[in-house]
C-alpha cells in the first residue's frame, strides 16, 4: 500500500484542499495515533474542514481507489478571499460586501459571526437533546402499546375459543 499512498501524496503535493500525510504509530507518532483513535495498522483517516475527529476510510487501498475517493470527497476547491478563485456566487457576494472594510471593522464582523455560530451550535445542541428525549419517550410508549396489543390479541383469541 505504501507505494500507492506515496503516489497519491505526490499527486496532491501542491493541492490547497488535500493534504496526504502518514504517521508511524510504532515510533514518534504513537501519541498522535492514540489521540486519533488508531488501533490497527494501516489505518487511513480523512478529515473534512472543521472535523477534528476524522472518519475512517473504508475503501480500496490501491491507487485508483484512493485517487477516486480523494477527487470526489476531498478535492473540493476552497474559496480564496483574495483572488475569489474557487468561490461560489454567495461567497463572492459576501467578500464584495466586506472587502472595503478596515481590519478593525472586519474583526468586529468576525466577532459577530463567531457569536452567531456559537448561538446556532447551542440551539442545535438543545434541539438534539430535546429530540433524543422525545425519541426515548416515544420508544417507551411504543413498547407499552405493543405489549398491550399482544396481550389483547391473546385475550381475544382465548375469548373467541371459549364460545
Amino acid at each position: 500500500m505504501a507505494p500507492d499512498w506515496n503516489k497519491l501524496g505526490a499527486l496532491y503535493a501542491e493541492s490547497s484542499s488535500v493534504l496526504i500525510v502518514d504517521v508511524d504509530c510504532t515510533a514518534e507518532g504513537q501519541g498522535t495515533c492514540q489521540k486519533m483513535g488508531v488501533q490497527g495498522y494501516p489505518t487511513i483517516k480523512y478529515y473534512m474542514a472543521g472535523d477534528k475527529k476524522g472518519k475512517d476510510y473504508q475503501g480500496g487501498r490501491d491507487f485508483a481507489s484512493l485517487k477516486t475517493f480523494a477527487e470526489k470527497t476531498l478535492n473540493i476547491p476552497m474559496c480564496d478571499a483574495a483572488s475569489k478563485k474557487g468561490c461560489a456566487k454567495n461567497e463572492v457576494a459576501f467578500i464584495e460586501k466586506h472587502e472595503a472594510k478596515s481590519a478593525d471593522e472586519l474583526k468586529a464582523v468576525l466577532a459577530e459571526k463567531a457569536e452567531e455560530l456559537k448561538v446556532i451550535k447551542k440551539d442545535k445542541s438543545e434541539a438534539e437533546a430535546e429530540l433524543k428525549a422525545k425519541q426515548k419517550d416515544w420508544k417507551k410508549k411504543e413498547a407499552a402499546l405493543s405489549k398491550a396489543a399482544s396481550i389483547l390479541k391473546q385475550m381475544e383469541k382465548a375469548a373467541a375459543g371459549a364460545k
